[in-house]
């Protein structure tokens, strides 16, 4: 089981969305909506005169918490997303990638320093050419947050999802900390994502980001049929952020992805266990040629609830 140990720098989408709805009750906002869209210039492929490819993504998230009593709510909310780009140059037409999910928990506060949030996270990670048949992945979330001060705490969970792969298990560990003056806010979730933001005006911010980014759809197409994709990017940002209104606000990004590929192997073609980026018994085929890395355009929308002191 031990033989092969594959390391690199690969984290999900699925986690990033779930430990992100339920690391917001360490703010003093909720992100209730949110929409997407990015872009990249021609990426070419790592192979000599084999053309080039765009990769187009847009999608949505909703977080709704139903609060029950001054202890307990009930989270419910959904995402869905979409990229488009060639898989490989052999391939004649542009493939589409789809996740849809549903989220469904409860968070719990015990006392004045602690509280917990418990997530069930299934969803459907296919481009559907088998319909229904093929692609449902279910995560599940367990997070900790401990209240340092009102402008510091941490969390502490655990993670698991059923990805084409095999099973995959993160440790988390986050930070949220905001200044005296609160022009300057961290959100670290370790190994996910950091994110700087710093309040220049009434209505502009500045910042930067990084987001580990991963997760592995089912697929199947002449070329390559009975398969999955394993998707792997790590993008760095900077943004510049502004607020349309008290709820609404638009970021514009601009970054660069690195150590970035879209992979395909064979269904049965699985490892024994990932625990965050450490694969065990990782001896997959990839069947298809990788592209380059490169720079990529975002622009994000949310409507943002301010919590109540």
């Amino acid at each position: 089981m031990f033989n092969n140990l594959h390391f690199s720098i690969k984290n999900r989408t699925t986690l990033i969305i779930m430990v992100c709805c339920a690391f917001s009750y360490a703010q003093d906002y909720i992100d209730i909506g949110k929409f997407f869209i990015s872009t990249t210039p021609q990426n070419a492929f790592n192979q000599e005169n084999t053309g080039t490819t765009t990769i187009q993504e847009f999608g949505f998230q909703v977080d709704v918490p139903i609060v029950l009593d001054s202890t307990n709510a009930i989270l419910v909310g959904g995402f869905a997303n979409r990229t488009d780009l060639f898989l490989d140059p052999s391939l004649p037409e542009i493939s589409r990638l789809y996740a849809v999910g549903a989220k469904i928990g409860l968070n719990q506060t015990y006392n004045k320093k602690w509280s917990a949030t418990y997530l069930f996270f299934p969803k459907m990670a296919t481009d559907f050419s088998s319909g229904f048949r093929r692609g449902f992945q279910l995560g599940i979330l367990a997070l900790l947050s401990q209240k340092k001060t009102n402008k510091l705490k941490y969390s502490y969970g655990l993670f698991y999802n059923s990805e084409e792969f095999g099973p995959l298990i993160v440790p988390i560990l986050g930070v949220y900390y905001k200044s005296p003056n609160d022009r300057l806010e961290a959100n670290i979730l370790l190994p996910l994502l950091a994110d700087l933001n710093y309040t220049l005006g009434r209505r502009t911010n500045v910042g930067a980001n990084f987001d580990g980014i991963g997760t592995s759809y089912a697929i199947s197409n002449p070329s390559f049929p009975n398969t999955y994709v394993n998707k792997n990017t790590n993008e760095l940002y900077f943004y510049f952020e502004y607020e349309l209104s008290p709820s609404l606000n638009i970021r514009f990004k601009t970054g660069y992805t690195f150590f970035r590929n879209y992979r395909i192997y064979e269904e049965s073609d699985k490892v024994y266990l990932s625990i965050s980026s450490i694969y065990f018994g990782d001896n997959r085929t990839i069947l298809n040629t990788d592209f380059e890395d490169g720079f990529v355009f975002k622009a994000v929308l949310r409507y943002r609830f301010n919590l109540p002191n």
